[in-house]
């Protein structure tokens, strides 16, 4: 979307055939002042239009407000997490990069912990069944979560690939998650990051960038309060021979 604001001129002298003239250009709308930023929804990047400070009466603002942020009703689900589990989407742009089967559908592991490390998931599984509820997108991994989610364990269906070089080769496995106390609980889903307004994309086009981030300041802790950069770093023996830390100390790792 894009807006033109201007000041009509005075009209040439020599210009003849006004009124033709006029219907053919159109007619001329008298400028307005927008009172605050406009966000397009289906623009790639989310870039703010500058009000003409011209257009209110030719004077600037005396205090430039900051801009508003910016929360899409509708936000596509970017990761999900239940049980220690980080997953998100696999997608043809994930297999590709990963070198996964295209096609393969279901919610990629990102990270596992908690109990999820102790039933044998690891990064990098693909999730495809819940009990006996099948898993193919964010959704239906939260859907499927809630089938089990009064039970104490469920098992958990992934396709595991082998990191050898060449084609990628996966095979199917079935692990027992369990909860002593309380119940499994189902997954609670995310949208992405927020972004900043006119920050360029740091990945490739999927779409507006409303469909998917918040855009403006308060929606993140930066920088993050635990003070490690993501991922964090490989903990080597040498590192832990020297007593040397990636953050402050809390204890054995």
């Amino acid at each position: 979307l894009a807006l033109v604001i201007g000041r009509q001129g005075p009209v040439a002298p020599q210009a003849t055939n006004t009124q033709s003239q006029a219907v053919a250009a159109g007619p001329v709308a008298a400028p307005v002042a927008f009172p605050q930023p406009l966000y397009p929804q289906a623009a790639n990047v989310a870039m703010p239009v500058e009000p003409d400070p011209a257009a209110g009466g030719g004077t600037a603002p005396a205090t430039e407000s900051p801009l508003p942020n910016f929360v899409p009703r509708k936000l596509k689900v970017f990761e999900g997490h239940w049980q220690g589990m980080d997953g998100r989407l696999m997608t043809e742009e994930l297999a590709r990069k990963l070198n996964y089967p295209r096609g393969l559908q279901g919610v990629l592991l990102g990270e596992v912990t908690l109990n999820a490390a102790f039933s044998g998931l690891l990064a990098g599984d693909v999730i495809v069944r819940i009990d006996d509820t099948p898993v193919t997108d964010i959704e239906s991994f939260k859907a499927a979560s809630r089938t089990v989610a009064n039970r104490s364990e469920a098992r958990i269906s992934v396709l595991r690939k082998d990191n050898r070089p060449g084609a990628p080769v996966v095979r199917k496995l079935t692990v027992v998650l369990r909860e002593a106390e309380g119940g499994l609980g189902f997954a609670q889903l995310e949208g992405a990051p927020m972004i900043l307004a006119g920050d360029p994309r740091p990945h490739g086009y999927r779409g507006a960038c409303t469909d998917c981030h918040p855009i403006g300041q308060g929606f993140e802790l930066t920088p993050d309060p635990d003070l490690i950069s993501l991922p964090p770093p490989t903990i080597t023996r040498d590192m832990v021979a020297r007593s040397v830390n990636p953050h402050e100390v809390r204890g054995p790792c």
